[in-house]
Order: structure tokens, then sequence, then C-alpha cells
């Protein structure tokens, strides 16, 4: 998803004539002698929209974000966990290195957590952004319908009084009709609104879901490939492939946190 798809305006959705007069005839003709029922017209259209009105939720965007951000700054403390030290004697004797090999262990500990959590946040919110294009979809179904109900209703203003015998003058089908008309116009441009506000929660999380998912297949292994390499062989070329693997994830992590630019 690259960017935000422009709704077409009701009135240039394309209709089908059949579809227009089979609303006319068994939506609207029986309102003639029942005006009450107007009140419900296209009902079914505008609760079948309400349900749907939900973006890819926010919290879980923002738990991914957030634990983003905590990778980021243990990457960043990797380097006093991770660098080969050497012990003289007496700091053996003071176990100051086995404190040293307890916080590595620690620290992978912590980052496995963090891992596996961003791991489990990313997989969700996958689920949640594919149900949300869904909604966006069967949105889109709603909204043709919209269109269909709106405009065998403005066509049926202009032609029922054609064949409407006998219409008692204080017969206000009409005024009635228009307004119902104005109303459905109103609701659908609240609802479009709200559709294009999913369609940017989507967007965002399907950038942060896209970029992370580059450093979690790509980046995170190769960084930690550099980590063994480095504490097999502890070699000054070693140790800049993992400074620059580092920097590397951080950067692509970072730029998972940078809302897209429009």
């Amino acid at each position: 998803m690259s960017q935000i798809d422009v709704l077409v305006p009701l009135a240039e959705i394309e209709v089908n004539r059949a579809e227009l007069l089979s609303i006319q005839r068994n939506d609207l003709v029986p309102l003639l002698n029942d005006q009450y029922r107007l009140n419900h017209y296209a009902d079914q259209i505008i609760q079948a929209q309400s349900v749907l009105l939900n973006g890819v939720d926010p919290h879980l965007t923002q738990q991914l974000s957030s634990t983003i951000e905590q990778l980021i700054q243990s990457l960043a403390d990797s380097k006093k966990y991770l660098k080969t030290r050497k012990f003289n004697a007496l700091q053996k004797w003071l176990g100051i290195d086995l404190e040293y090999g307890s916080g590595q262990v620690e620290y992978y500990k912590n980052l496995d957590q963090l891992l596996n959590r961003a791991n489990h946040l990313s997989q969700k919110l996958q689920i949640e952004i594919q149900k949300s294009q869904a909604r966006f979809q069967q949105l889109l179904g709603h909204r043709e319908q919209m269109a269909k109900y709106i405009r065998a209703a403005q066509e049926f203003l202009v032609e029922y009084p054609n064949f409407v015998k006998n219409q008692h003058p204080l017969d206000n089908f009409a005024e009635r009709l228009s307004k119902k008309i104005n109303t459905l116009q109103t609701l659908q441009a609240s609802n479009d609104i709200a559709i294009t506000q999913m369609q940017l929660s989507q967007q965002l999380s399907f950038t942060l879901l896209d970029r992370f998912k580059e450093a979690q297949q790509v980046l995170i292994p190769a960084w930690q490939y550099h980590v063994k390499q480095s504490n097999q062989s502890n070699s000054t070329s070693e140790l800049e492939k993992l400074d620059n693997s580092r920097e590397n994830l951080i950067k692509t992590l970072r730029k998972s946190l940078q809302k897209p630019i429009d």
C-alpha cells in the first residue's frame, strides 16, 4: 500500500439503470403509502458502513514503535556488553570477569525478549492491516450502493408526481424525500472522511511494518552473525564489520519510526 486512494465522488460512480429501477420499484414506491418508512430508507447501508469504520488499532502500532525504540537503545548499548575483554589475575580473583560475563548473558536475554516481542507485535499488526484492508474494500462496495440509493431517490423525486394521481395538498413527501437525500449525502461525506483516515492509519502501520521486516529479515541476522564472528576472532576487521552492521541496523530501525511523507 504505497499511497492513499482518492475516493470517487458519489455522483461519478457508474450505476446500472436496472438496479436503479429495482430500488425505485421495491424501496421508493411503497413509501408513497407509508411515508414513515422513509426514515429508514437506505438504513441497511448506513448500518453496514458504521460497523466497518475501524482502522488499524493505533495502540498496537504504538506498541511496536515503542519496542523498536527499545531495540534501538539496546543496540546502541551493545558496545558496553559485547566487547571482548581480558582480565588480569586480580580482576578474576575479584570476580569481575564473572560479573562481566553475567552482564553479557543478561544483555542477550533482554535483547532476545525485545526481538521476540517485536516479532509478535509485527505479526499481529500484519493481521490487523489485512483486516483493515478487507473492511476498506467492503466500504467501497457500500459506497457504490449508497450512490445507487441516492441516485434512485433523486430521479424518483423528479418523476413520481407524473404518476401519482389526486395528490393531497398537504402531502409533503417531496420535501421529506429531498431532506432524506441531503441527509444521506451528508452522512456519506462524513463516512468518507473516516474512510480516508482508515487509509492513512493503514499506510502508517504498513510503512512501520515494512521497514521493520527489512531489519528483521536481513539486518538483524547480519548483525547477529557479525557478533558471533567478532567473539570468535576478535580481529580489528571483524569489530569494524560489527560496528557497521550495528549502525546500519539502528539506522533502518530509526527510519521505520519516521512517518512517511506524501
